[in-house]
């Protein structure tokens, strides 16, 4: 008796294409398609959080050189302070270092 040949649509939706030899034929490639199919994805979300680090990583370095460039210029003006301090030291000026703040001397007498 011969087969009754349906719509693809409808032997899937019954189940009978996957019993059918066409199906079976095809197993290694279908499998090799979902294989590489998943490998797509992770790789894709693997690049994503590589990103996502390089971005964070980006951001730290550039915290990282501001702290540096103020900590160099903060270091460079304790330098020449200590530079000048020293030179008075050695020319023998007698300055010394104010431990009041400044103030204004107007003409009434009043601070």
């Amino acid at each position: 008796m011969a087969e009754k040949k349906g719509s693809i649509v409808g032997k899937f939706l019954n189940g009978e294409i996957l019993t059918a030899d066409v199906l079976k034929k095809y197993i290694p490639t279908i499998s090799t398609i979902v294989v590489l199919a998943l490998i797509y994805i992770t790789y894709g979300y693997s690049i994503n959080f590589i990103e996502q680090q390089n971005k964070s990583l980006e951001k730290e370095i550039k915290n990282l050189e501001a702290i540096q460039a103020s900590t160099v210029a903060e270091f460079n003006n304790k330098m020449k302070y200590i530079s000048l301090q020293q030179q008075i030291e050695e020319r023998n000026l007698g300055l010394k270092e104010a431990n009041t703040p400044a103030f204004t001397i107007s003409a009434n007498g009043k601070r």
